[in-house]
């Protein structure tokens, strides 16, 4: 979703095939030079006659078009301009269509367009990833089993001249990578790419490590460290990424991913300070353009089939390649040349994932980047009145202290909520709400309230399990677009409610409401000498959450305070192990 203009699957999926190459904003309507020579038809008579030899007149045609159907054309910020001129060159050759063309994120249409259907009849993104991500949101009766690429744009990296000239001839993924050996070359560098959540040259280049790390494992424990933090290396738009590129040398060597049609655009409006495109040696992934028509009207399809075979006639061709554009078959045009900072020739082709993939991959960059919601469940059955040793306080106060804590290390646009939990804490329920689920800065108060009294209310025994469930439900409803919501529970033993929920009934009852779009993982911290570690694993599990257990209540709250500030992934492959 590059362009310098301003701009786990669940099992019954259907997988989106992208189709192999052929054979608000801004809003441009394109039907002025038509509506001329319709005009200019019809002035020179209402009909076409030929003069036959008897002196008889036979009409031929009454009119050039009978009707005008109205196209609207959804496109990605980066290909809105380029598709706005071919737009209007198919006005020009008298198409009985009124064109206009809107530019918005994929990313946001593909959110959007499983509850408004009729945004567009016409959706051209950026990449293939999000008609897989609008089908698994609701919209897949309105989008076809294929689409036609219209376009293609590698995803390569960026650095300043300077930088250029330290980095040598052979380029690498590896250079988004902190080893001793990049560290050497380029001592002060910074990797920037944006938001794979959000953008596809992002995901794209998480894509490519994935391929190095594939056959280098040596590298899979860096690329996992630098995933869990990835928070610290992106950004949201072309301008702040492009902006890296212009300070002053001694500031750093600074490192972007973008796409080959990003540094193009950017190099037509900076000759003075320009970007140097480097092509990896392992090759690149290109975004692929899919042409998605929306709607099932015939009018509107065969225009929208008829304004497709512009694109894709040598005139649309060429004006794509006039906007820093491949074909799809990956031919440039004339101007992608050094004076651009890209070059001619197109880089080794990484294969796109298939479609799973790719939606697996997208789906945890989101849950990675999210904010987060996390509601807090605390035993406070009798045990936690037993002393912490060489502490000089109970469980409970520490654990108190250790909340407090917790709360300070949650970043802004946080949400948190409390719980407490012990046998018959609240008539015949083993659990209890303090504090509902909020925003950090409302709720800190009331939950540093609400944990200073818990050392004076400790009662029962551990009412884990229902606990669990209850807690796991109300999350689940409670959930807000665009946040991970969690759960995460600190207890000092095992369930010990007999009457409760069994163990194997709370699992198989987590995994049947566990929704993998989305998701609520569970983690448990546990700590003592009657810990259950498989039981609290098996929970975890089924959420794609985690289970810690430790011998010492400091051990237990570094792992507490860590487990705060830690995404969980649904693409285990990609994350640390998330168990101990």
């Amino acid at each position: 979703m590059a362009g310098r203009h301003r701009n786990p699957v669940p099992p019954d999926y259907d997988a989106f095939t992208p189709g192999a190459p052929p054979p608000p904003s801004r809003t441009a309507v394109v039907t002025a030079a038509a509506r001329r020579k319709l005009i200019a038809a019809l002035a020179v008579g209402a009909a076409l006659v030929l003069v036959l030899a008897g002196g008889a007149y036979i009409v031929i045609s009454q009119t050039l078009c009978t009707e005008r159907p109205r196209l609207r054309v959804m496109a990605s910020p980066d290909i809105g301009p380029a598709l706005e001129r071919i737009a209007r060159h198919h006005a020009a050759e008298a198409a009985c269509a009124d064109i206009s063309v809107r530019t918005r994120q994929a990313a946001e249409v593909a959110d959007e367009l499983g509850v408004r259907t009729n945004m567009a009849d016409v959706w051209i993104p950026d990449a293939s990833v999000w008609i897989s991500l609008a089908r698994v949101q609701g919209a897949g009766k309105i989008l076809p089993r294929r689409s036609v690429s219209i376009a293609r744009t590698p995803v390569i990296l960026a650095v300043p001249k300077e930088t250029a000239g330290r980095i040598g001839d052979d380029p690498s993924w590896t250079l988004l990578l902190p080893t001793a050996r990049n560290k050497k070359k380029l001592p002060k560098a910074s990797v920037t790419l944006l938001a794979p959540n959000r953008f596809s040259s992002g995901l794209a280049a998480v894509s490519s490590l994935d391929t190095v790390v594939a056959t280098r494992r040596e590298l899979a424990p860096i690329v996992r460290g630098i995933t869990m933090n990835l928070k610290r290396s992106i950004t949201t738009s072309d301008d702040a990424l492009f902006g890296l590129l212009d300070h002053s040398p001694a500031s750093g060597d600074p490192v972007i991913v973008a796409t080959e049609q990003a540094i193009w655009s950017y190099n037509t409006l900076r000759s003075d300070r320009p970007a140097i495109g480097l092509y990896p040696g392992e090759g690149a992934i290109s975004l692929d353009y899919p042409y998605v028509p929306l709607t099932a009207d015939p009018a509107t399809l065969e225009a929208a089939a008829a304004f497709q075979e512009t694109i894709l006639s040598p005139a649309g061709r060429s004006l794509l390649q006039s906007a820093g554009f491949r074909t799809p078959d990956a031919k440039a045009g004339p101007a992608m040349d050094t004076r651009h900072g890209v070059r001619f020739a197109p880089p080794a082709d990484i294969p796109s994932p298939d479609p799973r993939t790719q939606l697996r991959s997208l789906l945890t960059m989101r849950l990675l980047l999210a904010d987060t919601r996390t509601l807090l469940l605390l035993d406070v059955g009798t045990s936690m009145d037993k002393p912490v040793p060489g502490l000089g306080k109970s469980r409970m106060e520490a654990t108190a202290d250790l909340v407090g804590q917790g709360l300070r290390s949650l970043p802004e646009g946080s949400d948190v909520g409390l719980w407490i939990f012990s046998t018959g804490l609240d008539g015949d329920k083993d659990h209890q709400e303090l504090v509902p689920l909020g925003p950090l800065r409302q709720s800190t108060p009331d939950i540093l309230r609400e944990v200073r009294l818990l050392p004076s209310h400790t009662k029962g025994r551990s009412g884990l399990y229902d606990s669990v469930l209850a807690a796991f439900r109300a999350a689940s409803r409670q959930q807000i677009d665009g946040m991970l919501t969690s759960v995460v529970v600190l207890t000092d033993g095992k369930n010990d409610d007999k009457s409760g929920i069994t163990h194997k009934d709370l699992t198989a009852t987590l995994q049947r409401e566990f929704d993998p779009l989305h998701p609520v993982p569970i983690t448990l911290i546990a700590w003592g000498e009657s810990t259950d570690r498989a039981a609290l694993r098996a929970i975890a599990e089924v959420t794609n959450g985690a289970a810690f257990t430790a011998t010492t209540f400091p051990q237990a709250a570094q792992i507490f305070l860590q487990s705060l500030t830690t995404k969980f992934c649904i693409d285990q492959d990609r994350c640390p192990t998330q168990n101990g």
